[in-house]
Parts: structure tokens; C-alpha cells; sequence
């Protein structure tokens, strides 16, 4: 069980906010080549596992896109490869365009590096990250604080008796 308050403004903090646009290529028939958008890294280590990202692009008239590509959580192994640290993609989640995306990791190291990869026909991408700042008890911190409640409502017992 983890308990949060997600719903609480007060417990978010705006962490990312970039505007890319797609180098698009003149060709000789007046349309353009569109060079996709590479993927976009986070430039700082996270510590927090609770996110919401929105995406947001220009869509074409008469055209109905949904899809805003994938947030990628990468750890570090510590493994080194080619005098180079690894970093390996845990899990990527898939984004709704046009909305906020809630995003949930599990605490599986102390911190992470967060990318973005939207589809390739996108002609713009404005992506926001913020994170969770508030109260984040899992089970385990929550079962921990019960039995010490407990110990010391039977010592209080033992010291008044």
C-alpha cells in the first residue's frame, strides 16, 4: 500500500519545461522532410518517484492524435562499458497527448535520469515534468509506525500500572 495526496496543488513542484521544434527540410515540390525530434533527457538526476508529464504538439486539420510517445525511467548499474557508465531503461510508459500523465515508479534505486521520446512526426513538442513533493508512505513505513505505536501504548501501559 503506498499512501500519497495527489490531489493537494501545494504538493507539486514544476522540475522540466522545454519548446523543441523538428528541423524541417525544404523539398523542391513546396513540402517539407521533417528531421524527427531527438529524444529529450532530463539534465539532472531524480530523487522523486511520483511524476506528471504533459505533451503537447501541433496537430494537423482533420487529424486525431492521441499519442505522445514514452517517459523513460534509466538507472545506473554501476556496470561500465566501453570506459563509458551504463544507464538502463527500467521501464517506459506510454503518454497521452494533451493531457497530464501520471507517472508512478517504484523505488527500486536511490535516484534515476528521466527522457522523453516523442513520435517522429512531430513538428513541436512542449514537454512539463513536475514532481511529487508531498507525503509518499509505502506499506512497509506505514506498518512500521502502527507496531511503534503500539510499543509505546503497552510501555505507557506497563509505566502507569
Amino acid at each position: 500500500m503506498r499512501v500519497v495526496e495527489l490531489n493537494n496543488s501545494d504538493n507539486w513542484q514544476s522540475i522540466f519545461s522545454t519548446n523543441i521544434v523538428a528541423v524541417q527540410v525544404p523539398m523542391q515540390n513546396g513540402k517539407y522532410l521533417i528531421n524527427p525530434i531527438p529524444e529529450i533527457v532530463v539534465p539532472f538526476v531524480l530523487d522523486k518517484f511520483i511524476l506528471a508529464v504533459s505533451v503537447e504538439t501541433d496537430v494537423p486539420t482533420d487529424s486525431v492524435w492521441k499519442f505522445a510517445g514514452y517517459v523513460n525511467q534509466k538507472i545506473s548499474t554501476g556496470l561500465v562499458i566501453g570506459g563509458v557508465h551504463d544507464a538502463t531503461t527500467v521501464r517506459g510508459r506510454p503518454l497521452f497527448l494533451d493531457q497530464i500523465n501520471l507517472i508512478i515508479f517504484q523505488k527500486i534505486s536511490t535516484s534515476y535520469a528521466l527522457s522523453i521520446k516523442v513520435p517522429r512526426w512531430f513538428p513541436r513538442a512542449a514537454v512539463n515534468v513536475w514532481e511529487y513533493t508531498g507525503v509518499d508512505d509505502t506499506s512497509e513505513e506505514i506498518l512500521l509506525s502502527q507496531e511503534f505505536a503500539n510499543i509505546n501504548f503497552k510501555l505507557d501501559q506497563l509505566l502507569n500500572n
